[in-house]
């Protein structure tokens, strides 16, 4: 009998990933990086896919990028009926559907033969974010099928979360009792470069007197924080810049914030910017702050950490898992009064770069940072979301011979006790 080779695993398969945005979208951020790598990881291992998302304010509705063709139709909420009649009418040729739930999934099982293989992606809860961002009656809805619908149309179907926290958050908010696998994110960082004096020169170059936000500036994130921390810090560190890259809907508001608060000289807003500049903005600066409510796993941080930069954020789902703790970042306790979470960020952002004015402290955050970043990678993310698809693919064809075992959290570099940051 012929055998797939294993560099081909999906040969003659026909995917789909049904993912509310694409990496063009206005709004795009990590999980739309994860949703592009999972269909990359799919093409490269044999499979003809194709992604379906919405459509943007111009965006063409069909599009070919990396050999993956886009089909777009839809906005925020025209796009479940779009992803809806793209899978009935793919019916009978589709093999398998890779659904994340960017607030709610697609329901793709609700379209598609049982025979079917579907990858249920949960990046986080969005429990609380429903009530942020909708009114009541339509919050309550949100929150509904996410807790309970959510859970019956998959019981049956392959789970993923990015992280342990997610994970742990399906279960206690969602009451999720079947089995939850965990493949994290990768990440493009530069190599780490061991030599002592590469490390020396790389992290003499941070500025003290500047840091980092990045991201998509959306409410949840509450650059807000980051601002009002500034702000308070003007007679402490009064030389102190922060570097706002990203884009999203909070922008305007942002800066009426920062014009408010008279930061005008002290906050640049970047907005997107180009790789090339982004990097040089990440070689000089020495903290990165994040503030958000929730994340599913802090891609930004890990960013942020293959520069050497540790993180200031809030003890939350997602950022205590991408953050250790007192060796490559601060982690805040977090509070329902948004005010006392400010007050606690404005007192680890002063005590984080004063830490760092030590040369000593500053060169094994650095060291630290980098050599944790440098544990993930897409590679790995890629051969994890292949191997979990022709598992399942496996399953559903027939009775299995071999109990493979659930997939294990990625493994992470082990940083030296000695890397830790004096607290």
């Amino acid at each position: 009998m012929n055998q797939t080779p294993r560099s081909a695993p999906l040969a003659g398969t026909r995917a789909v990933v049904v993912n509310w945005r694409d990496l063009e979208h206005s709004l795009a951020g990590g999980s739309e990086r994860y949703a592009w790598e999972y269909a990359k990881a799919l093409l490269a291992a044999g499979a003809q896919v194709e992604f379906i998302t919405a459509r943007d304010r111009g965006q063409s509705r069909r599009d070919l990028r990396d050999g993956i063709e886009v089909r777009r139709g839809g906005g925020a909420f025209g796009f479940y009926a779009f992803a809806a009649l793209s899978l009935l009418r793919r019916r009978r040729s589709v093999d398998i559907v890779i659904d994340p739930e960017c607030g709610i999934p697609a329901f793709s099982p609700l379209f598609v033969p049982s025979t079917t293989t579907v990858v249920l992606v949960v990046h986080h809860v969005h429990q609380d974010q429903f009530a942020t961002y909708f009114p009541a009656p339509l919050a309550r809805l949100g929150q509904w099928l996410e807790r309970v619908a959510m859970r019956r149309v998959y019981r049956r179907r392959r789970t993923v979360a990015v992280s342990e926290s997610t994970r742990q958050e399906m279960v206690d908010q969602l009451g999720w009792s079947t089995p939850v696998e965990i493949i994290g994110n990768g990440t493009s960082v530069p190599p780490v470069d061991l030599r002592d004096d590469a490390h020396d020169e790389a992290y003499a170059a941070k500025d003290l007197d500047r840091m980092v936000v990045l991201g998509r500036l959306v409410p949840h994130k509450r650059v807000d924080l980051v601002l009002q921390a500034l702000h308070a810090l003007r007679d402490e560190r009064p030389h102190l810049h922060l570097d706002v890259c990203g884009k999203g809907p909070e922008l305007d508001r942002l800066r009426w914030i920062a014009a408010d608060l008279d930061l005008a000289d002290r906050v640049t807003f970047h907005g997107y910017v180009a790789e090339e500049t982004k990097q040089e903005i990440l070689r000089r600066a020495a903290l990165h702050v994040c503030a958000s409510d929730i994340e599913g796993w802090g891609q930004v941080v890990i960013e942020a950490a293959g520069y050497g930069i540790p993180t200031v954020a809030r003890d939350v789902p997602g950022l205590r898992d991408s953050i250790r703790d007192g060796e490559t970042g601060f982690l805040v306790d977090d509070d329902a009064d948004l005010d006392v979470v400010r007050q606690r960020l404005t007192g680890a952002i002063l005590t984080a770069l004063r830490e760092l004015e030590a040369p000593e402290n500053r060169r094994l955050a650095f060291k630290a940072s980098t050599t944790w970043a440098a544990g993930f990678s897409w590679s790995r993310m890629h051969q994890d979301a292949v191997d979990l698809v022709v598992d399942e693919r496996q399953a559903r064809s027939g009775p299995r011979t071999t109990s493979a075992p659930p997939l294990a959290p990625p493994s992470a570099p082990t940083a030296a006790p000695a890397a830790s940051i004096e607290r």
